[in-house]
């Protein structure tokens, strides 16, 4: 049963920005949200006055399992803090406001869940990300969007591993690269399998600075050097058109080489990077950091070294049999650094 209330309200900013609710009936309410409980919305919707009258809300409390949807007023606030770098400060409090509405088809909480997880994640402390494992498990749980639950079971993964449960993580990435068709959903799964080898290698450096003595040591340190640059690198492939997480990947691939100490190698990543894809957040600190090199190695360009050397190599003739095309040249041409330093 409905209970009505009349509330009067001296301020007509209510009317500025209108929430629409839509009923199991098929009746749309415009108003505005005034609240959320267990079992019951708050909505205030304008009542009739007379000219010049101040105006005059009822306050409905409507169900929610009579609600199918709601169609939440524009947040300019809102969006523009999603669509910048807000502090995990902002992002706390645009939680703090939207998580009650996280189950409500249309509602953007979701998405302020998961940028926040995500900001707490580049903090890098481990209280942070833990914080951030809770959020994202929560989003994952509880939003109505599967594409907001995608991007929480990726953040959850990734929280997974940067606070110490890297295998349970990596079995599950497993499982979704092998069970997905979905290009993007693909990359992100290899992304984290890439991080969790890549922290698994920070690790074992960590534990063996003398690895190179060790020969029990060694062919794992080899293994995961190569699994991390090969998943950094898989983004490659979609030639273009996945420019973002080719990006992020080659970046990704100087912190491996960098960890191994190819700053060679960490500089030709670095330069594609700011070459090939300018227009992502990664040409920046890629510029910064061709910059802090010394110019004894910015001198050196293995790029152009490998072409020269494919040109001096003989020419295939017109009889030898076809091959085909390589899928992956910039990919290659990585793999080519590799072997000449390992």
């Amino acid at each position: 049963m409905k209970h009505l209330f009349i509330t009067f309200v001296l301020s007509a900013s209510i009317l500025s920005a209108q929430d629409v609710l839509t009923l199991r009936s098929g009746e749309k309410r415009t108003g505005k949200i005034a609240g959320i409980e267990a079992a019951v919305l708050k909505f205030q919707v304008p009542l009739p006055v007379a000219p010049g009258a101040s105006p005059v809300f009822a306050s409905v409390s409507i169900p929610r399992a009579d609600i199918v949807s709601i169609d939440f007023a524009p947040d300019p606030a809102v969006e523009q803090m999603l669509g910048l770098r807000a502090s995990v400060g902002e992002l706390q409090a645009a939680w703090a406001a939207a998580s009650p509405w996280l189950g409500i088809p249309k509602s953007h909480a979701a998405r302020v869940g998961n940028a926040l997880g995500k900001a707490l994640l580049a903090g890098g402390a481990s209280a942070d990300a833990k914080m951030a494992l809770e959020i994202f498990q929560q989003v994952e749980s509880g939003a109505w969007s599967p594409e907001d639950k995608m991007k929480a079971k990726e953040g959850r993964l990734r929280a997974m591993v940067a606070t110490g449960r890297a295998g349970e993580a990596v079995r599950e990435a497993e499982e979704i690269a092998s069970a997905t068709e979905d290009p993007a959903v693909l990359i992100e799964a290899k992304h984290i399998l890439a991080e969790a080898a890549g922290a698994s290698l920070k690790k074992l450096l960590e534990d063996n600075p003398r690895w190179e003595e060790d020969l029990n040591v060694i062919p794992e340190r080899n293994r995961l050097y190569h699994e991390a640059v090969d998943l950094f690198l898989y983004p490659a492939l979609f030639e273009g058109s996945q420019a973002d997480a080719a990006a992020r990947g080659l970046w990704g691939a100087v912190g491996i080489y960098q960890l191994a100490g190819e700053s060679a190698n960490a500089l030709e990543c670095a330069r594609d990077i700011t070459i090939l894809y300018t227009g992502t957040k990664y040409a920046a600190p890629a510029k910064d950091f061709i910059t802090s090199l010394p110019a004894t190695l910015t001198s050196v360009d293995l790029e152009k070294e490998a072409r020269e050397e494919n040109s001096a190599a003989p020419q295939q003739s017109p009889d030898d049999e076809e091959k085909p095309a390589d899928p992956d040249p910039k990919k290659k041409s990585h793999e080519t650094k590799n072997t000449k330093k390992s």
